[in-house]
Formats: C-alpha cells, structure tokens, sequence
C-alpha cells in the first residue's frame, strides 16, 4: 500500500506538472495577441493604396485592405512580423474595403503568408472582377474562410468597451439607407468607426464627398463620386439618425481616397473636426492622380477654405505624393507607417517610422518624433 501511495503521488505530480507546462506553452503560442489596456491604429506604408490595422485592448485584430499586388508580401507581411504579428498570430478579421486594386491586391499575399482567419472576411458586396479579385477570394477560400459582403450596424468588440462598427457599405449608411446612383466601385467602400471611451476614429476607403456648388465654389474639390460622406457625418452626430458621435466628431480620421478631390467635403470636415488626419499615398498613382490634392489638404484639411468652421488638423501621409504635379500638396507631414495608441481616456498618441522612400522624413517637422501625444475633446 505505501509503495502504491507513492506511486500516485508521484503521478499526481507529474500530471501536474505537465499540465503546468501545457499552460505555459498555451500562454507562450497562444494565437490571440496579449491584452493591453491600449487600444492600437497602424496605417502600413503601402504607398499608393491602403492598408490599416486595428488592435483592439483585448488583443482582437482587423486587417483593413493590403495595397496594390506584391504590397502583402513586400510591405504588409513584414509590417505585421516586426510589430510581432506571426503567421501563427493569425488574425480575426480581414476587411477589404472595396475591390480596387490597391486596396485588395496585397490581400491573397497575407492569406497566403499564413495568416489565417478566425472569425470574418468582410467585404464591400461588389460584383467587380478581375484577377486580383479571384486570387483573393481564392486564397480566402484555401484558408477556409468564404469572402461576405460586411453587414451594415455590425459591432465587433475589442474589448474594455472599445467597438469597430461597420458605418457605411455598398452606398447604404448606418441611420441613413441607400445612397441615390451609386454605381461608383469607390462610393461602395465599407466604412468602420472605431471607439474606445473618449476617443473615436473612422476610416472609409476610397468613399466620395461628391461635388455641390458650395462646396466646389470654396474648396475647389471637383468628382464624379456621390457624396455619401455628408449623410455618413451628418448620420453619426449626437441626435442624428444613428448617433455614435458627440458633437465635436473624431479625434482621428484616415482620409479617405489618399486625399483624392473626390472625398472630404467641407461638411464632412466640420462635423468630424479631427485633429490628425492620415492620408496613405505615395508612388504608384496614376499619371493624372496627383494624390494628395491641394484643394483637399490645404482648403479642407488645414482649413484654408473660408467654409471650413473646423481647426487645421496635423496632416500626416505615409510618403510624398509625386513631384512636378501641379495640383499635388506637399503642406502635409510625410513620416512612414503612422501609430495610433490610446487607453481611451485623456489624450492619444501619434508616432511615425519614418519608413519613406517618396519624400523625406518628416516627423521632426511634423512634431512627432520621437511621437505626440494630443488632449480628448
């Protein structure tokens, strides 16, 4: 009996330490990020494109677009690794926010890398096509995730109270309904406004602010794109069709359309009011782009425009637009990739990489080196 006694002891030991070392192996490879009580906005320098990030303080990740073709591999996927994203991190959500190329292209890359999906797919619902299109619902496909249209009003959790609220898709705005004649594959962007206690954040692909005399005769902005932009801020304010907003608006937004005439409108600017704004642009554009556009950075953004009731915001850009263009602002900050961390509760902090091959680096100029820290309205 004693040698029996012992003998379960010496199991009940060693189970328990295995099951100690399962634990710590668990905690060590676990695929979610480590909580925190920040709340994490990364804009990743693809040049000419898009491609954001958003960590939520619970660890949660959205993967907002991935630039043109060979921005996933060569930007995107080693962004990710040097903030200590692996391929066996994962992600939980990926959002393509409409099915352009520079928006979609380096998507497949990221699925391909390894990076699966543990909850959603989202896209904008277009019927575009195109190769690059296939290959990323192909590689979605492969990874086991099926590619759905995002779903207007849908709320992820972050965690700590923080939200990701998908605001606009396909021409239809929360609080708001369908948008008349959109046909346009930019004005069918998906819109996303992140919270997280006194901060709020929107970002909204390549979505129009359309063209309207007083707008036009002030701004100079001129498109062919329907202003969905004035009804998505006139939706969100405080006592509006679908309020998520105070009446001071965001602290950040990611412009939309890499400063395109096409986007924010001189409404959009006085009711959102933020005081960064984060234009990804660079080299790549068409010849006739000219991203980004006076008439949007210096009239709108830095409230130059006689219309614009909202302070200047601080201009930061992923890098330089081209050189030589006549209707491209070089009145912004380029400083590489741009990180926004917050707790949510007083102020918020801004820091660049400096990461620019178009351009100089800017973030001492731009006040923000080694980074900046702003008040909550």
């Amino acid at each position: 009996m004693k040698i029996l006694g012992a003998t379960q002891k010496t199991s009940k030991a060693y189970f328990l330490l295995l099951a100690g070392m399962g634990l710590f192996i668990f905690i060590l490879f676990t695929p979610q990020l480590a909580l925190t009580s920040e709340l994490q906005i990364h804009h990743i320098n693809v040049q000419q494109g898009d491609s954001s990030l958003i960590i939520g303080p619970n660890g949660t990740t959205l993967l907002i677009d991935a630039g043109q073709p060979g921005k996933g591999n060569n930007e995107v996927v080693p962004y990710l690794q040097s903030i200590g994203m692996m391929p066996f991190n994962g992600l939980d959500y990926i959002v393509n926010t409409h099915r352009d190329d520079d928006h979609l292209g380096g998507l497949d890359e990221v699925l391909n890398a390894g990076y699966k999906v543990r909850k959603k797919i989202w896209d904008n619902g277009s019927k575009k096509k195109g190769l690059q299109i296939t290959q990323f619902l192909n590689a979605a496909k492969k990874a086991g995730r099926s590619v759905k249209k995002a779903p207007l009003g849908k709320v992820v959790q972050l965690g700590d109270g923080a939200t990701a609220t998908i605001v606009a898709v396909h021409g239809r705005v929360l609080g708001f309904g369908a948008i008349s004649g959109v046909t346009d594959e930019n004005d069918l962007s998906v819109a996303i406004l992140v919270k997280y206690k006194d901060f709020e954040y929107l970002t909204a692909g390549d979505l129009g602010g359309g063209q309207f005399p007083a707008d036009n005769s002030c701004t100079g902005r001129n498109t062919t794109q329907k202003n969905i932009e004035s009804a998505l801020a006139m939706s969100l304010m405080q006592g509006k069709r679908a309020p998520r907003l105070g009446v001071t608006g965001v602290e950040v937004i990611k412009v939309s359309h890499h400063g395109s005439e096409s986007s924010t409108n001189y409404q959009y600017m006085n009711l959102m009011t933020p005081k960064v704004a984060v234009i990804n642009v660079g080299a790549g554009q068409g010849a006739a782009f000219h991203h980004p556009r006076k008439d949007v950075v210096e009239n709108v953004l830095l409230a130059q425009g006689p219309c614009i009731t909202a302070p200047p915001a601080l201009v930061l850009q992923t890098e330089d637009g081209p050189q030589g263009t006549p209707n491209t602002s070089f009145a912004g900050f380029a400083v590489g990739d741009v990180i926004i961390k917050t707790t949510g509760i007083g102020a918020f902090t801004v820091s660049g990489t400096g990461a620019v091959s178009q351009g100089p680096d800017e973030r001492a100029a731009a006040g923000i080196s080694p980074s900046a820290s702003f008040s909550m309205d």
